[in-house]
């Protein structure tokens, strides 16, 4: 986490660090996020500004969102919303993430109405391949809703909001309600200790019905919790004939009430209409095998500690000093997968940030060519 040197007045002239501050994108409970582009090569991305104040009143919120870093620092999927830097002085927190200019799924969704087949298929592939590699990891994010869901220039989807991930390394059944009730499982609602990755795959039905219809599957005026609760457990899903036969057999199928019968992400992944559209390239590549089985073999005997201040977070073990002496261990663990695969991200960042300013000096010197011909073809005689 690099430490700047800034406040009130420095926040006031728009700039943190090298990212220059511009207009403000939306204003949440703990802070507000703001566009801003790199100084150097001047990306743009998205800064979330959270005042540190926040923290002395609420510690349970520093906990939750330094383990959000952590878990968001652990991923690198082109589904997936990047986090690109942490900057933070004596008063702010500042989150660098990517900036998906299009804003929410749901905005796109309420100004169409409804999708049509094709895009919502090509859609729910995207988030479905985006899911599936935060499962491999053992990463259930528990909030997916379409407010969660961003669009970047090109319509590329985004999954967003890890506040309420939960890192289940012990495969235990989660315990805590969270999310939206509208897109909660059965078993979520029953207070019920339940599997994280089967409620993440009943939320992904809700988007899907939602992409279709326009309309929430489960729904009640006057958000009463425990009319919303019957309907999805008692009532019969109603679905409209204009869905596809195969979609409809799809959506019952992850609309089980049962979590042990609900359909699994392979399972979605081999479905007649999971399969009727070619996959995008994002979703086709294998993203999922990252790390060389050798480096996870290897033991961790001189840790970076860049990337040991991101895995503490994660309470995997007791202390740092666990931590290490499991890194050291000879036989391959969770601690050290996770260590390694936050190595690997961290190279592909260099390598992305380097390729990014690489590319920033190209279009610059191209430039400058451009301006020198042009001054030059001004001036020759004729």
């Amino acid at each position: 986490m690099n430490t700047v040197s800034t406040d009130d007045r420095y926040l006031h002239k728009k700039f943190i660090g090298p990212y220059i501050l511009k207009k403000t994108l939306g204003i949440g409970a703990i802070g507000k996020v703001k566009l801003a582009y790199h100084s150097k090569t001047n990306k743009k991305v998205s800064v979330k500004i959270i005042r540190k104040i926040l923290f002395s009143k609420k510690p349970d919120l520093k906990i939750k969102i330094h383990r959000e870093i952590s878990v968001m620092k652990l991923m690198f999927h082109p589904h997936i919303i990047k986090i690109f830097d942490v900057l933070e002085d004596s008063t702010y927190l500042f989150l660098v993430i990517e900036y998906a200019s299009h804003g929410e799924l749901f905005n796109y969704l309420v100004k169409k109405g409804q999708l049509h087949n094709r895009e919502a298929l090509c859609f729910f592939q995207q988030i479905v391949s985006g899911i599936e590699y935060c499962h491999r990891y053992r990463i259930c994010h528990r909030d997916l809703k379409l407010e969660n869901i961003l669009l970047d220039k090109i319509q590329t989807i985004k999954i967003a909001d890890f506040g309420m991930a939960s890192l289940n390394v012990s495969n235990e059944l989660l315990k805590t309600f969270c999310g939206s009730p509208h897109y909660a499982s059965p078993e979520v609602f029953s207070n019920e200790p339940y599997d994280g990755m089967k409620a993440d795959i009943w939320s992904c039905g809700v988007i899907l019905y939602a992409l279709l219809t326009g309309k929430l599957p489960f729904d009640e005026e006057n958000d009463n919790m425990k009319r919303l609760f019957n309907k999805i457990r008692f009532e019969s899903l109603s679905i409209p004939d204009t869905i596809f036969p195969e979609c409809k057999d799809l959506l019952l199928s992850i609309f089980i009430i049962d979590p042990s019968k609900r359909i699994t992400l392979f399972k979605i992944k081999t479905s007649l209409w999971y399969k009727s559209l070619p996959l995008r390239r994002t979703c086709r590549n294998n993203f999922l095998e990252n790390i060389h089985v050798t480096t996870i073999q290897n033991p961790v005997f001189i840790p970076d500690p860049d990337i040991i201040k991101f895995l503490v977070p994660l309470r995997l073990v007791s202390d740092q000093s666990v931590l290490i002496k499991v890194l050291c261990a000879k036989e391959p663990n969770l601690v050290r997968i996770l260590y390694r695969q936050l190595e690997w991200r961290k190279m592909k960042m260099d390598s992305l940030q380097n390729d990014i300013i690489y590319k920033a000096i190209k279009r610059r010197k191209k430039l400058l060519k451009k301006k020198v011909y042009i001054k030059k073809k001004k001036y020759i005689p004729k």
